[in-house]
C-alpha cells in the first residue's frame, strides 16, 4: 500500500480528506503545525519550511498554506514564505525520499477577475493578489519537479468543520456562524459577486481519485459549474433560517474577484464523477 501525506492536515479540508483516505483503506500520515490531535492516522507537527524526513510515502497531497486573500495583502512576506518557500523545500524532501506523485491545492484564484466565463484552465492567469501570485508559482514548481504532478485549482470549497471565526473566514461559515449568534451577515460590496461552490465531500472524493489516477491532468478545476450570488446565497440562507436577519453591506475589499465560475469540462471528462451536492443540500 502506498503511503499518502497530506500537509495541512489539521484543517478543513484536510482533516475531511485524511477521514476520508482512512475510512477507505488509505495508509494516511497527516503533517501540521498543530499539536497532534489523537486521529487514528499518523500525525506529524511539523512547519513544511522546516527540513524533516519522511519514511513510505509515495504520494503527497499538500494543502498546507497561508489562505487568506485579505491577510496575503497585509502581510505579503509571510503568505510568499509558507505559500512558495514551503512547497519549494517539500519538493526537494519528496524528491530525496522516493516520492512519485504531487498533488499540490492551487486555486481559483489564480485567474483573478477572468475575462472569459466560465473560466477554463487555457485562460490567461491575472493574480491580483500575493496569495494568487504564490499559487501560480506553487503550479511552477510542482510542474517542474521530477515527481509526477496535478495541481487542482479549487473555487469555493464549504462543507461541516468549516471555520467562521476571525476576518478572514470563508464567506458560508461566516454567514452561518453571524446567523447562528443572531447577528447581521456582512457583504463586502452589493452582493452581485459571483461564486462557484464545491461541498468538501466531494471535493475529497475527486483528490481521492487523482491519487489512484495513473495519469492526471497538469491543471485542472475543481468545482461545481454552478453560479451562485452572495445575494443567492443569502436567500439560500433565509429559507433555512427564516428569522435571520438582513445583511449589512460594506465596501468591497482588495483583491477580491467579482466572478468566478469554472468552466467543468476537464473535470467532467476525466472524472467522470456524476451529480455533486447541490447548494440547498449541502447548507442543509
Amino acid at each position: 500500500m502506498v503511503g499518502i501525506l497530506v500537509t495541512g492536515g489539521a484543517g478543513f479540508i484536510g482533516t475531511t480528506l485524511c477521514q476520508h483516505l482512512h475510512d477507505n483503506g488509505h495508509d494516511v500520515t497527516s503533517l501540521d503545525l498543530v499539536e497532534p490531535a489523537g486521529k487514528p492516522w499518523t500525525e506529524i507537527q511539523e512547519d513544511i519550511r522546516n527540513d524533516f524526513e519522511i519514511e513510505g510515502i509515495g504520494i503527497i497531497v499538500h494543502l498546507a498554506a497561508q489562505i487568506s486573500v485579505p491577510k496575503s495583502i497585509i502581510n505579503p512576506d509571510e503568505t510568499l514564505s509558507i505559500n512558495v518557500k514551503g512547497t519549494k523545500n517539500l519538493i526537494e524532501i519528496a524528491e530525496s525520499s522516493g516520492v512519485g506523485k504531487i498533488i499540490f491545492a492551487s486555486s481559483a484564484a489564480v485567474y483573478g477577475d477572468a475575462d472569459q466565463i466560465p473560466i477554463s484552465e487555457d485562460c490567461p492567469l491575472m493574480p491580483q493578489s500575493p496569495y494568487a501570485v504564490s499559487k501560480i508559482i506553487g503550479e511552477e514548481l510542482v510542474r517542474r519537479s521530477d515527481l509526477q504532478s496535478c495541481s487542482m485549482r479549487f473555487f469555493n470549497v464549504y462543507g461541516p468543520g468549516q471555520s467562521g471565526d476571525g476576518g478572514y473566514a470563508a464567506v458560508i461559515p461566516s454567514f452561518k456562524k453571524a446567523i447562528k449568534n443572531n447577528d447581521q451577515i456582512t457583504i463586502f460590496g452589493d452582493g452581485t459577486q459571483i461564486r462557484d461552490f464545491i461541498h468538501v465531500a466531494d471535493l475529497v472524493k475527486l483528490i481521492e481519485f487523482v491519487i489512484l489516477s495513473e495519469d492526471p491532468p497538469l491543471e485542472v478545476n475543481i468545482a461545481s459549474g454552478q453560479a451562485t450570488s452572495l445575494l443567492d446565497l443569502v436567500m439560500e440562507l433565509k429559507s433555512l433560517n427564516p428569522q435571520m436577519k438582513e445583511p449589512i453591506f460594506l465596501d468591497e475589499r482588495s483583491g477580491d474577484i467579482h466572478t468566478s465560475i469554472a468552466d467543468t469540462s476537464l473535470l467532467e471528462r476525466f472524472f467522470n464523477f456524476g451529480n455533486m451536492i447541490g447548494l440547498s443540500e449541502g447548507l442543509s
